[in-house]
């Protein structure tokens, strides 16, 4: 009796893992286009980005829009002198910013909307317009009738330790301030470059 012929058992196919199966070579390659651009620097700004940057910052500072920057912008040209110097002169001779500066107000916002409410009065005429232009010899001054507001309870204490420019002289004791001189474009240290500003609206 001759013996049973004997079966070799097929080989097991063995599966490739999941993630393998499942890996678009699409997606990876997408993945590592990713990582080279993540170290790719930045590209630099333009002349332009950075003139159109800084207006931005100067506009947002002192609160304006860019009509408003314009016509100061325009108002400085007209002046003899150095145009950017006169333009910062202009601006910090708004009444909301001589507010801010003299230390009446905390920011400029507040100082803005203190005027808005006319609390203050300049050579005792009451005015509203944040943007009203003080002159050299002005006297910007709480309303009597405002001086009891919440505000104004330790105003005198609280002014002892007022920071303000050498443009402005305030007086606690009488609630008022006065403009003795053109304010400094060095003492503004406003933070901006001017020369970026102008060459944006010299465009």
């Amino acid at each position: 009796m001759s013996p049973e012929p004997t079966t070799t058992p097929a080989p097991v196919a063995t599966s490739a893992p999941a993630d393998a199966r499942t890996a678009d070579p699409r997606q990876q390659n997408r993945g590592q286009g990713g990582q080279r651009q993540q170290g790719r620097r930045p590209k630099p700004k333009s002349r332009y980005g950075t003139q159109l940057s800084e207006k931005q910052n100067l506009k947002n500072l002192f609160g304006i829009r860019d009509g408003q920057l314009r016509k100061y912008y325009a108002q400085a040209l007209r002046v003899q002198g150095q145009t950017g110097p006169m333009l910062i002169s202009l601006l910090e001779r708004r009444l909301d910013n001589a507010i801010f500066r003299s230390g009446f107000a905390q920011t400029r916002p507040q100082a803005r909307q203190m005027a808005t409410h006319r609390l203050f009065a300049v050579n005792g005429h009451p005015v509203d317009v944040p943007s009203y232009e003080l002159r050299v010899g002005d006297v910007v001054s709480v309303r009597e009738s405002k001086r009891n507001k919440s505000y104004f309870s330790q105003f005198e204490k609280r002014m002892q330790n007022a920071s303000t420019p050498s443009w402005i002289l305030i007086n606690p004791e009488e609630f008022n301030f006065k403009i003795q001189s053109l304010p400094s474009f060095e003492e503004a240290n406003i933070g901006v470059d001017i020369r970026a500003v102008l060459e944006f609206f010299a465009h």
